[in-house]
């Protein structure tokens, strides 16, 4: 899949949406800042992308709870699995966050206990009680845009029609455009469509918090309107 795109081709995408108005007025800004949100929601959890996946791997010792993994680019862990001395695989669960703990057994779920700049420390809910060897998958961190030339990469050209709206969408947000609600609905349309995997329960917590952002800002600017209203009556 190939990457192309920079936001610069997003930028002339959604001015005519937006009365022509420039976003690149001080520094590559409101767009910059713009292209960065959309980015975050798009690679953030619960989101999960082949094109944006790494792999860890390691061998567990019998006592020890908590082992660190070199990955500077971590997000968030996606799935993992551990496979015991005789060859047997088995998955195990994924959380947020676990406790120290003194049972020694065989884990059943890991979490990425701390994200560090140079590496993630995984913690396993007990202390293992034989050598596993532990391989997962994680979402690799969205890389943030500095420049106008910049690339949408890790996000291929084929996926423009979800972060060209989600673009327009904030863009229009952080411009206040009354019509920001409209195209933010149009990107989650889109960028849910294209995310088979999701339970019903991660694509409700998504949309309640993007809508929270949506209307809480509407909300916000409709308060301004009257404002200005009832000074001039």
């Amino acid at each position: 899949m190939g990457v192309t795109r920079n936001l610069q081709s997003s930028a002339l995408f959604s001015m005519p949406f937006i009365g022509n108005q420039p976003v690149n007025i001080s520094n590559g800004e409101p767009a910059i800042s713009a292209a960065n949100l959309t980015k975050q929601t798009i690679l953030g959890a619960p989101f999960k992308w082949a094109f944006n996946r790494g792999s860890l791997t390691f061998t567990c010792e019998i006592g020890a709870q908590d082992y660190f993994v070199p990955a500077t680019d971590f997000g968030f862990l996606e799935q993992i699995w551990l496979t015991d001395p005789n060859g047997k695989v088995s998955e195990i669960e994924v959380r947020k966050s676990l406790a120290a703990e003194s049972a020694v057994k065989r884990p059943s779920s890991a979490a990425a206990q701390l994200i560090e700049d140079d590496g993630v420390t995984i913690r396993l809910n007990t202390l293992p009680d034989q050598l596993y060897q532990v391989d997962g998958f994680y979402q690799k961190a969205p890389v943030l845009m500095s420049s106008m030339a910049n690339t949408w990469g890790p996000l291929p050209d084929n996926l423009a029609y979800i972060y060209d709206w989600g673009f327009l969408s904030f863009v229009s947000l952080l411009t206040k455009d009354a019509r920001f609600p409209i195209f933010g609905q149009r990107f989650t349309a889109h960028l849910l469509g294209a995310q088979d995997g999701l339970t019903a329960l991660e694509r409700n917590i998504f949309l309640g918090n993007f809508i929270d952002v949506m209307t809480q800002q509407g909300r916000a600017q409709m308060l301004t309107q009257q404002g200005v209203q009832a000074r001039g009556q």
